[in-house]
């Protein structure tokens, strides 16, 4: 299925009016954020609030993304099992440096949809390039899964990583 990603409307994940009403915006894509714009004392609730959000309320016409913490963070591995299990988003893999990261979270997609009951492969996954690292390794980290359907640049983080300014 083609998509269009013109527009991606960015949702902390620990704001439950935000999550109520993204779908009125005329987004393309609504991310649901559990990384960045959610503090560590509030990363808990906010997966809860996206794991509910995704399971009872609807967005018409949008597609719907999780940014997930890293995989080498305490949260992770958590925040896809509470997204996943919904079958109702894709996951936005942030800070992706290499393609192993892409295998990585391929792996654990594939373990929590069999433990899930869901179809292998169902999940779809994008990955964030937010570092020179990342730059210089664009083209295995696009190959990496046949999960992958985009690749994004972390503008923000990109430029910190460079040690400059937009």
């Amino acid at each position: 299925m083609t998509r269009l990603r013109r527009t991606m409307l960015y949702v902390p994940g620990n704001n439950p009016g935000m999550i109520r009403d993204a779908g009125i915006y005329a987004a393309d894509c609504i991310m649901f954020d559990l990384e960045d714009s959610v503090s560590l004392a509030e990363k808990d609730s906010a997966r809860f609030l996206v794991h509910e959000a995704l399971n009872k309320l609807t967005y018409p016409g949008k597609e719907l993304l999780v940014r997930i913490n890293g995989l080498d963070s305490e949260h992770g591995i958590q925040d896809l099992e509470a997204s996943v299990t919904t079958g109702n988003a894709a996951i936005r893999l942030p800070k992706t440096n290499n393609a192993q990261e892409v295998i990585d979270c391929d792996d654990e997609i594939t373990r929590i949809e069999k433990e899930a009951g869901l179809e292998v492969g169902s999940t779809r996954m994008m990955a964030a390039i937010e570092s020179a690292e990342g730059a210089l390794n664009a083209q295995s980290i696009a190959l990496a899964s046949p999960r992958l359907v985009g690749i994004a640049i972390g503008a923000e983080d990109y430029v910190t990583d460079l040690k400059t300014t937009r």
